[in-house]
């Protein structure tokens, strides 16, 4: 099956899907990315150079064209960048495709949004040489359905007082459905659930972790390595990478545009009552907050002033990171009640 990149979550997986492309997400980890360098300042995060680095090495070759949302800025800018070093004929690349996706909650913006992904359809149709069936359309909605409510059977064990599976095997498990077979993975899943509803309840201070994007388990072992149990992460890679079905009873095209609109996490959702609106309920249900903000980040830095007036208003818990602090990390958890 061909395969089209994307940069992030609130890509429609499912249209791609349909159009006869296998979706895949972009997250490779280089130490060195020098051909990215001699485009992006260093104000870019490291995940946006390898990204860009991959797609004009050599090893970009190898996808149909890459689907770029605009919801956070740095993937606008990469596309931008993308399309410049392609205008100049610098670098090859495979076909950049932006799916302009605002996320202001204003009338305006979701009829433009709703444009956008017909837009998006279109696009796809011509790639592929064909247009999209609709039984396509709807075998797509249904197994990215499945694999999401396999997810939230696994998030269930990660809830109340006695959680049964750690976020580093957590983050793992939810994230492998971003680079594989959706039918399969539900499969892999369930069976994954059932070892874990045999274990014993794990014990320590329940941990929510707000931060950009935690694309590997690493942060949340160090977290757990200290006796805590992190049991939820507001970003698009773990706790709310499923969230709600998509809807099956109104047209197949809106309601994927409905799920990647109001649904799917993104850094740049308006107003921030919306944007806030997980993190404040799912604080009232653990025993302690990490924020870690990396010197990289150009987004979550202006929310989190606000977030941490939430909790200070509730006397709940927190820790505030820039970088990885084992000792850090250890002398908070051992400060925490539990329960």
């Amino acid at each position: 099956m061909p395969v089209i990149g994307v940069t992030s979550n609130t890509v429609p997986w499912e249209l791609v899907r349909a159009a006869g492309f296998q979706p895949l997400l972009l997250s490779p980890h280089r130490p060195r990315t020098p051909l990215a360098d001699r485009y992006m300042e260093d104000v870019f995060s490291a995940r946006m150079k390898n990204v860009l680095e991959f797609l004009i090495s050599d090893a970009g070759a190898e996808l149909n064209a890459a689907v770029i949302p605009r919801t956070s800025e740095q993937e606008h800018k990469l596309y931008l960048y993308l399309r410049e070093v392609m205008r100049q004929k610098l670098e090859r690349s495979p076909q950049p495709i932006l799916y302009n996706l605002l996320h202001a909650r204003t009338p305006e913006a979701e009829a433009y949004g709703l444009d956008r992904t017909h837009a998006l359809k279109i696009t796809l149709e011509q790639l592929a040489g064909q247009p999209i069936k609709p039984e396509a359309l709807s075998a797509a909605i249904a197994e990215g359905n499945a694999a999401r409510h396999a997810i939230r059977g696994l998030l269930r064990e990660r809830e109340g007082d006695a959680p049964r599976l750690p976020g580093s095997e957590a983050l793992a498990l939810i994230g492998a459905w971003y680079f594989m077979d959706r039918t399969e993975y539900a499969l892999l899943a369930q069976q994954a659930l059932r070892e874990i509803q045999t274990r014993p309840p794990l014990a320590g201070p329940r941990i929510l972790i707000k931060s950009p994007g935690l694309d590997r388990p690493d942060f949340c072992a160090v977290v757990e390595s200290h006796g805590a149990t992190v049991v939820a992460e507001d970003d698009w890679w773990g706790s709310r990478a499923a969230g709600l079905e998509i809807d099956t009873s109104i047209d197949p095209v809106r309601a994927i545009f409905e799920k990647y609109y109001f649904d799917a996490p993104s850094p740049r959702v308006f107003p921030s009552a919306a944007a806030d609106a997980w993190f404040l309920r799912k604080a009232a249900e653990v025993d302690g907050v990490i924020f870690y903000l990396p010197h990289e980040d150009d987004v979550f830095g202006w929310d989190y002033p606000r977030l941490r007036g939430f909790l200070d208003e509730r006397s709940i818990p927190y820790l505030t990171l820039r970088h990885e602090s084992s000792d850090e990390i250890a002398a908070f958890v051992e400060r925490l009640p539990h329960g």
